[in-house]
């Protein structure tokens, strides 16, 4: 479909655990062809930042409910079904994976659930979590990041959002593990999704029992705000439910962790935007924005066309995947000065890291309250950090992911 392929092709399953090299072949591609038929990864790989928010707009025949079916290139449907019966059942009902006029009834609720004074409600809890990590930071001076603090954070506000007990931290990054390496890879092997079975089995006997007490007991929590939400007379059903408690695990834990692992490794590696987030403390949230487009761990989010149609003189087939590349279009020279760069004063009015369109992110405020209170603090406290070792990255594609960062913390100076 394209020419040249061999020359400028790339393989997505091979190239996500490759790290940094990601976002340079990512670069390169865009400016061959920002919407581009990759025989290697037999997918379209968007990578320019319009035609990446194209994708998103809606206003193309590309459907996020056929994304489960996404596995298909793994096992056949009659195995799937078989093998993962409790997974199959509820990656149907996340609101990510919806189109048309279901997705906008769900996400109705989820949004009146999920709202600005929840999330407000929660900012002297992270501050607190925050101010303790940092602490353990202060004495320990060196540590392992990813697991020792950036898993930390997000894991305690989660099951403070939920209401759920502290007792439950250790159990979330295999959760997290087990669905993000499953659901988030390009090509996911068989015992992976054997493993996805698992823990969403696990998860759903859990909030199964929490969603049952709340009906008993309810809460100031987000548990028995969803059980409590109501739009036009529509509930949410007990399958919407927990396929949502899924979806906050997953996506407000493991993105989090992994945005302030990244995130803390582009701080260190740039000075002067530490010395301006110290000096701006007011401008945390445009920071935060700045930082999470620039470490591009929101890469991709996945399509598949629902038809046959034409997109800027190509020919898109029913049931093509379409791979809408974040990571490219929030690197694209057209939009952004300086790509490269960390620039805390640049405007990020069209960012593309919460997904434009209609599946903007419903937890981007508390992903950036999270963010902009963690290295507000840490700029503050500390003055700088070292690498001791460089990160590992996992296959996940979707949102590019890590298994450990040693670190060397260097406190502030008192003058």
């Amino acid at each position: 479909m394209q020419l040249d392929t061999q020359v400028h092709d790339i393989n997505l399953a091979a190239l996500a655990p490759t790290g940094d090299a990601l976002l340079g072949e990512l670069n390169q591609l865009r400016e061959h062809d920002p919407l581009y038929w990759s025989e290697a990864s037999h997918c379209w790989i968007v990578s320019g930042h319009a035609e990446v928010t194209e994708g998103f707009s809606g206003a193309l025949p590309l459907s996020s409910t056929h994304i489960p079916k996404s596995l298909y290139r793994t096992m056949p449907p009659e195995e799937l079904n078989i093998r993962l019966p409790t997974s199959m059942r509820y990656m149907s009902r996340i609101v990510t994976n919806l189109d048309g006029a279901e997705h906008a009834n769900l996400r109705k609720l989820l949004v009146k659930a999920f709202n600005r004074k929840l999330v407000e409600g929660l900012r002297p809890y992270v501050r607190e979590r925050v101010s303790m990590l940092l602490d353990t930071a202060v004495q320990r001076r060196e540590m392992e990041f990813h697991e020792g603090i950036a898993r930390m954070l997000p894991g305690a506000v989660i099951l403070r959002l939920l209401g759920m007990s502290p007792d439950y931290l250790p159990r979330l990054k295999g959760w997290a593990d087990g669905v993000t390496i499953a659901l988030t890879s390009f090509n996911p092997k068989p015992e992976w999704l054997d493993g996805l079975e698992v823990v969403v089995s696990d998860m759903i006997k859990v909030f199964t029992a929490e969603i049952e007490q709340r009906r008993v007991a309810p809460q100031p929590d987000f548990i028995t705000q969803l059980l409590n939400t109501v739009e036009d007379d529509a509930r949410l059903s007990m399958d919407e439910m927990l396929a949502t408690l899924i979806l906050i695990i997953i996506a407000g834990h493991d993105t989090t962790s992994n945005s302030l692992t990244l995130g803390i490794r582009a701080l260190a590696r740039n000075p002067g935007a530490w010395q301006y987030w110290r000096d701006h403390p007011e401008k945390g949230v445009d920071c935060a924005i700045e930082l999470m487009r620039y470490i591009a761990m929101s890469t991709t989010l996945p399509r598949i066309a629902a038809a046959d149609f034409e997109w800027r003189g190509r020919r898109i087939r029913q049931g093509d995947l379409v791979m809408l590349m974040v990571a490219g279009g929030n690197r694209d020279p057209r939009v952004y000065a300086r790509p490269e760069s960390l620039d805390f004063t640049r405007s990020n009015d069209t960012a593309l890291t919460f997904g434009p369109g209609l599946h903007h992110c419903i937890g981007h405020l508390l992903a950036k309250l999270q963010l902009s209170e963690f290295f507000g603090a840490l700029v503050q406290r500390f003055d700088g950090i070292e690498f001791l070792e460089e990160p590992t990255f996992t296959p996940a594609l979707v949102f590019r992911s890590v298994t450990a960062l040693k670190l060397r913390f260097n406190p502030r100076a008192v003058s």
